[in-house]
């Protein structure tokens, strides 16, 4: 396939280097719990039936208080949120990537402040595969009362593109706020022959296609940020995809790839261990994480790519509800304790509310939709792994 400015691009599925199957394996899913759950995604044109089949009985309870003088006074729209300490029930944080990435640490860091700020456990579930497409239709499956939420990334936007073409995630999600943002790092090995940016740009520029780069998934924010790398570079790198931050360094410690992107968050444990390196950050300036490594700009290469990871319920919960978890959210993720533990893993804490939040969404669509729409980046695989 060709990048935005006709540079070749291309992906691998990591179980796949042997080269015995395109990337259409990723889509597909390896395992059968995977098939299942991307059949549901596949599903998603019957979702709001079921959506509102889920959420009749609560909006009959929301009818039944309003008649009773113990719920809302103005009909199903004006439903109230609730009380402290009187949550509907468990929450359920759906996080779209295995145990041990970036989403994970985020998550699981303010599962005890979430359930605090509630007033009810908090539960973390880790649904892999399709950049986040099996998840959201898990999610949305869902009754739509703030029991469940979803963490994303700017990859939110590529759902459409890798597994659930009918969830739309401008009108589908709603979104509650922002409280993390990541930059995106580029990490070899430590014995990897290219030590600087400019050697790693200058190997690929004339073995064009031979560089292999890892990331989290096929539409997710790293494949996003080496496309645009490629792009700015001018380059022709091979992307190879997993199913988390933790995958793709792992596979670049055990020599499967030639260099990972990442947020500082997901290699950082490599590198502190003395297996790996960050090369160059895609910042505007030096990440506080990582002082030392110069921004690829600093190596001129103009490009700049940033992560933000927020949360989104169902566009259909309930006005009310949505405003009081999103308050609820902002109490967890400013604690003191939260913002120290993710700036020592290396995020950079923040706190976007939900309508600045709903419009970096908007902007992520279009640039997606520039970026993915009509490339075959599903089934495409360099012709030197086909032999």
């Amino acid at each position: 396939m060709l990048d935005r400015s006709g540079h070749a691009v291309c992906c691998i599925p990591h179980s796949e280097i042997d080269g015995s199957d395109p990337c259409g394996g990723l889509a597909r899913q390896r395992d059968d719990q995977h098939v299942g759950r991307a059949t549901q995604a596949e599903g998603a044109l019957m979702r709001r039936t079921r959506l509102i089949a889920a959420a009749l009985p609560f909006l009959l309870l929301g009818a039944a208080c309003a008649d009773t003088g113990g719920g809302a006074t103005g009909g199903e729209a004006d439903a109230e949120a609730p009380a402290d300490g009187e949550w509907p029930g468990e929450l359920t944080i759906y996080v779209p990537a295995a145990p041990g990435g970036g989403f994970d640490i985020m998550v699981r860091g303010m599962q005890d402040h979430m359930a605090e700020a509630l007033g009810e456990s908090v539960v973390v579930t880790n649904v892999e595969g399709a950049s986040g497409a099996i998840a959201a239709a898990e999610m949305l499956d869902r009754p739509a009362d703030g029991t469940s939420m979803m963490v994303v990334s700017r990859s939110v936007s590529s759902v459409p593109y890798s597994g659930s073409p009918d969830i739309d995630p401008v009108e589908d999600f709603a979104p509650l706020g922002v409280s993390i943002q990541d930059v995106s790092s580029l990490t070899v090995r430590a014995d990897s022959p290219y030590q600087t940016v400019g050697e790693f740009v200058d190997h690929a520029k004339a073995n064009p296609g031979e560089i292999t780069i890892g990331h989290s998934g096929v539409g997710s924010v790293w494949h996003a940020a080496g496309l645009l790398l490629a792009e700015a570079a001018g380059v022709e790198f091979s992307f190879v995809p997993y199913e988390g931050g933790s995958e793709s360094a792992a596979a670049l410690l055990a020599g499967e790839i030639d260099a990972v992107l990442n947020g500082p968050s997901e290699t950082r444990p490599i590198i502190e261990g003395g297996d790996a390196v960050t090369i160059g950050v895609l910042g505007d300036e030096r990440s506080a994480a990582l002082p030392d490594v110069p921004t690829l700009k600093e190596e001129g290469i103009d490009v700049s790519y940033y992560v933000w990871r927020g949360y989104v319920v169902d566009a259909e919960t309930p006005e009310a509800v949505r405003e009081e978890l999103s308050a609820r959210l902002e109490k967890a993720a400013t604690q003191d304790e939260y913002v120290t533990a993710m700036n020592e893993v290396g995020f950079e804490t923040t706190w976007t509310p939900a309508d600045e939040f709903g419009e970096l969404i908007v902007e992520e669509d279009k640039l997606v939709r520039e970026l993915f729409e009509g490339e075959d980046f599903m089934n495409t695989t360099p012709d030197r792994l086909n032999q």
